[in-house]
């Protein structure tokens, strides 16, 4: 979604734009080292601020907290991301590793960054900002409004209602990139991987940030027989119910109960379930439609025969997927 604005009227060279996306990366680098103190204290703020475990926190920090770049990702980076007088970022908080890429793109656009945390997840926000400081200038400047001048970028991730409403609320010749909601698939073809291994390294994507992510699984298709189908669903669920040990579900709110109760009578009215204290895995072996189950650790695994069929399962989603994972 975006509005055509006036182009930017930045002034950074590409040696500058390369220089400021590294120097983000080398505030992160900071904050996934737990012998660092900021990434003691981030370590220790998060865990509240997140809803996350604390095992939820040090997974995203250790293993998803982006601290480097190839050199093609940054040249592809920095050409991608525009000119700019001035870029806002209006963050979500659903991912809190999420701001680093957020704010590399926005510097690699504009010498003049505004940051606007989530006020559900504002710990982030600040440390970056400090880490950064540590080594040089500041990159970015925190900010709780939004006023934006002709020439100014937004940069806004959450929902859909947030993007637009910032679209709708912006003064002309103001450019709106929004990044909104989505989700991420896997595939998976037992003649090409074994399935233990597809189970076991699905686990982890689906219990990264409590599968609150964009690009967290939350459907997978199976293109095989019946019996593979059932014996990758017992082995993901064995796989879910270790990750629970290792990587504790952090807070579930209400809200979320009250779905994935619905979750697990859909899922059983339409085939099988699996639950954990802390998962659910459903299947579908006949499936005529997908049926997209509620983050917090939830997954339906669906049959197809063959290429085709797994077109028409997805087709209905095609706008909501972000990213598929093909385990074969």
């Amino acid at each position: 979604m975006s509005r055509t604005g006036v182009p930017g009227a930045g002034s950074l060279s590409l040696d500058d734009r390369k220089s400021r996306v590294l120097r983000v990366l080398a505030g992160a680098t900071r904050l996934a080292d737990p012998a660092d103190p900021l990434g003691r204290e981030a370590r220790m703020t998060l865990p509240r601020a997140t809803g996350l475990s604390p095992a939820g926190v040090e997974l995203g920090l250790a293993r998803h907290l982006e601290t480097g770049v190839s050199a093609e990702d940054l040249a592809t980076l920095v050409a991608r991301a525009g000119d700019a007088a001035r870029v806002q970022v209006v963050l979500s908080a659903n991912v809190f590793v999420g701001i680093v890429r957020a704010v590399a793109l926005a510097v690699a656009a504009s010498p003049v960054v505004l940051v606007r945390a989530s006020s559900r997840e504002s710990i982030m926000t600040p440390l970056l900002d400090r880490a950064i400081r540590a080594e040089g200038p500041s990159l970015f400047e925190l900010t709780d409004d939004l006023v934006t001048e002709a020439g100014d970028e937004i940069h806004v991730y959450g929902r859909s209602e947030t993007i637009a409403a910032v679209i709708r609320e912006s003064k002309p010749g103001v450019c709106v990139r929004g990044h909104g909601p989505g989700f991420g698939i896997a595939i998976v073809d037992p003649t090409a991987m074994d399935l233990g291994v597809a189970a076991e390294r699905l686990s982890w994507d689906i219990v990264a940030f409590d599968q609150r992510g964009c690009l967290s699984p939350r459907m997978a298709i199976l293109v095989g027989d019946n019996v593979a189908t059932e014996s990758f669903v017992g082995m993901l669920a064995a796989e879910l119910e270790k990750r629970e040990r290792d990587v504790p579900r952090g807070v579930i709110g209400e809200d979320e109960r009250q779905s994935e109760a619905l979750y697990r009578h859909t899922a059983l009215a339409i085939g099988r379930c699996h639950s954990g204290s802390a998962f659910t895995v459903g299947s579908d072996l006949a499936p005529r439609a997908l049926f997209l189950p509620p983050p917090g650790r939830h997954l339906q695994v669906a049959r197809a025969e063959g290429a085709k069929d797994v077109l028409r399962l997805l087709a209905p989603f095609a706008g909501a997927m972000t990213c598929a994972g093909i385990a074969g």
